[in-house]
């Protein structure tokens, strides 16, 4: 080999080392997150004390209050607690599959432009978590789901508010709801039927009974009365009107002034519950599929059964130094007379018509139908 030529070659050799020392120095001093690695991994999770939802439609808040998380937008009734913890810890984990440098043209198809954005089909969902103090922690917009030729999720697209880079991570929000409806705690009541004793309705402000359903024991039927003569109670619609609070469950919330009022003309159901509690429901139809109702609790005359003293805030105290305290982050299931009237009582609870139904307040609904010869 001449000289001139093996000198060509070692100046090559050099630049192309050069060139990999260069290329090696700049990978070590990027701190963006790689193929495999967590999107978020310094994001602390316990330091979430407001999450925000948006879409072109909907945005909803959810604070953290002193004792549970609350949806902003309804006055801060409680926010289901188990949906937000799965988003919050899902979006901690998301790991990269892939990244790209974002363009206009390509932001826009993959659906990653702000809400805000006038192109309606280039909207994206933006999710931002701050800590107590304003500070924002993470702030994303989530774009279109990668779908798979099974049909299944392929992973999601999303990028950093304040940066271009496209993100491909292994998991998708498909499902993310961002109105403020989707995200109340629907459960309000949840009282077994075999543990109510009788459920009698009423008309307004009388006194006199329309109907009642009365169980001996628990083990037995409750029986309708008063029966017509020739005529039998429908044991199904009975079951039902026992079973109406098992659980009772709510679309839409809206709050009121003071507790519920009995009114002139408004038909009210008491359940009375072998533990000492009566739990009253105000089912109202406002017309147009329109269906509400109030709710309010109060000890009944009788003596009280161990049933019900086990369900007193003093028994729930004595229960919580046995056993491992619930995150306080979660509303429970309201159970106590004062419970229910402190999470309950000042709210109108919007349902659904067929849970409206359960709460029959004519007699002849709780009939089985004439047969005819």
């Amino acid at each position: 080999m001449k000289g001139k030529t093996f000198a060509i070659l070692l100046l090559v050799a050099g630049l192309l080392v050069a060139l990999a020392l260069i290329r090696t120095g700049k990978d070590a001093g990027t701190t963006g997150p790689k193929m495999g690695e967590k999107l978020l991994a310094d994001l602390p999770v316990n330091q979430v004390a407001t999450v925000t939802l948006a879409d072109a439609e909907n945005r909803t808040t959810l604070v953290r209050g002193e004792t549970v998380w609350q949806v902003q937008e309804r006055n801060g009734f409680p926010a289901d607690f188990d949906q937000l913890r799965d988003t919050v810890v899902k979006l901690s984990r998301l790991k990269i599959g892939r990244s790209f440098p974002g363009d206009p043209e390509s932001l826009a198809r993959l659906s990653l432009l702000p809400p805000s954005d006038p192109n309606a089909s280039a909207r994206g969902t933006r999710i931002t978590m701050k800590d107590a103090s304003g500070k924002t922690l993470a702030d994303l917009v989530l774009g279109q789901v990668r779908s798979k030729e099974d049909g299944g999720s392929g992973g999601q697209y999303l990028k950093k508010t304040d940066g271009d880079t496209v993100f491909l991570v292994d998991a998708s929000f498909r499902f993310l709801k961002t109105a403020p409806t989707e995200w109340l705690q629907k459960e309000i009541l949840n009282i077994k039927a075999d543990a109510v004793e009788s459920v009698t309705c009423y008309a307004g402000e009388s006194q006199e009974p329309v109907y009642t359903l009365v169980r001996e024991e628990k083990e037995k039927d409750a029986e309708l009365t008063p029966v017509p003569e020739g005529r039998s109670a429908d044991a199904n619609r009975v079951a039902q009107v026992m079973e109406a609070l098992a659980p009772l469950t709510v679309d839409d919330v809206q709050p009121v002034d003071g507790p519920p009022a009995i009114a002139s003309e408004r038909p009210r159901l008491v359940y009375h519950l072998f533990d000492g509690r009566e739990i009253e429901i105000f089912p109202t139809s406002g017309g147009n599929e329109n269906y509400s109702l109030r709710v309010a609790a109060r000890e009944s005359a009788v003596e009280e059964t161990p049933s019900a003293v086990e369900d007193s805030p003093e028994a729930d105290e004595a229960k919580d130094q046995k056993e491992e305290k619930p995150d306080k982050a979660q509303a429970p299931t309201p159970r106590s007379v004062r419970e229910i009237n402190e999470a309950l009582g000042s709210w109108v609870f919007s349902i659904k018509k067929w849970q409206f139904d359960s709460f029959v307040t004519r007699p002849e609904s709780l009939l089985e139908e004439v047969k005819k010869d």
